[in-house]
């Protein structure tokens, strides 16, 4: 499921090169069956979607097949699509089911004429789980963070490609709809694009720390999957740890290193120390019969109980005695008392 997160840097070159792709025409040609209703954006048209979409598969099935005619877009590939396909649908207030639904339809009866490949595009893309894209996307972005650290540490200034388009989605879709404007268009997104080179290595190290906290705080919903996918990242992380060239200084910056932040380890070595305890207790209770009545120790210890308990036993008795004793002499006292009882006569 995460898997493609790792190939971020290059899906971000994928969308850049979207105007690359050509017979453009005929995709556009092929979107115009799509149904604004069922995928109704606020700024942006439905149709212009569509051709994204379909633009980055051709790139995707064209990089491949100069290779090897035989190539096929991979399983991580349809995953960045599914991926995409669910960011743009992401919190608009439209039936997402419904408009992924409509670009099926596109692609089943309009663009395999003109797509060679193997592997069909239909049935692939869903709904993905709130919780899940979420996790993608900060996955996807630290995968992309880390890759632009690199290489401004190389001296290879990486802009954040992914905010840039973000922040010109709008202006991309008014050149597909305005062939006229075209020049405008493409200089408002150099503007914005030469901001973001802008962007120093402590903004992003800054923000891969954020995101990477973030995430793990995500793996404390028991979800397995994501925890394994953030683990390899750190892992990943660690070669840039360790790279010798820093043209930009990058390891100075506090956020460099990625925090040792592991909610999920701790949780498990809490609930291990638990288990521990409450196991230690148990171990107490059953042990302590065993060892009274098997080992020399119980052997030892019942002859003590046994003395102690003839010593009471023998003080009980010897209490019992005197007591009778007490009572027999009170008895022979009272047997030898003279009783004297006067005799008053009466005279007259």
């Amino acid at each position: 499921m995460y898997n493609f997160c790792i190939n971020s840097p290059y899906y971000e070159m994928v969308v850049e090169n979207i105007k690359r792709v050509k017979d453009v025409k005929k995709i556009e040609d092929a979107c115009n069956s799509f149904s604004n209703n069922a995928c109704s954006f606020e700024n942006e048209s439905g149709k212009g979607n569509c051709i994204k979409f379909i633009c980055m598969y051709k790139f995707l099935n064209e990089a491949y097949r100069t290779s090897s005619n035989n190539s096929i877009l991979t399983h991580e590939d349809f995953d960045f699509l599914n991926y995409w396909l669910n960011v743009i649908l992401k919190g608009k207030d439209i039936d997402a089911s419904n408009c992924i639904s409509e670009f099926d339809k596109v692609i089943e009866t309009q663009v395999q004429d003109f797509i060679s490949s193997k592997t069909k595009l239909r049935k692939r893309f869903h709904v993905i789980d709130p919780g899940n894209l979420e996790n993608m996307e900060l996955l996807y972005d630290l995968y992309d963070n880390s890759r632009n650290i690199l290489n401004m540490m190389r001296g290879q200034d990486y802009p954040d490609e992914e905010k840039a388009n973000e922040k010109t989605l709008e202006e991309e879709n008014k050149c597909i709809k305005k062939e006229s404007e075209e020049n405008e268009c493409e200089e408002k997104e150099s503007e914005v694009k030469e901001k973001e080179k802008q962007r120093s290595c402590l903004d992003y190290t800054k923000d891969c720390s954020t995101k990477y906290k973030k995430a793990m705080d995500n793996c404390l919903n028991d979800n397995d999957d994501f925890y394994k996918a953030l683990k390899a990242f750190k892992i990943n992380y660690i070669a840039i740890e360790e790279e010798n060239q820093d043209l930009k200084d990058c390891k100075s910056s506090p956020y460099f290193y990625l925090p040792e932040y592991d909610p999920v380890l701790e949780r498990k070595q809490k609930k291990i120390m638990l288990i521990q305890n409450i196991t230690t207790s148990l171990m107490v209770l059953l042990i302590i019969p065993l060892l009274y009545k098997f080992t020399p120790f119980g052997s030892f210890l019942r002859e003590k109980i046994r003395m102690v308990k003839d010593k009471w036993v023998s003080q009980d008795q010897n209490g019992d005695e005197l007591l009778s004793l007490s009572t027999d002499i009170e008895d022979d006292n009272s047997d030898n008392v003279e009783y004297n009882i006067g005799y008053y006569s009466g005279t007259n």
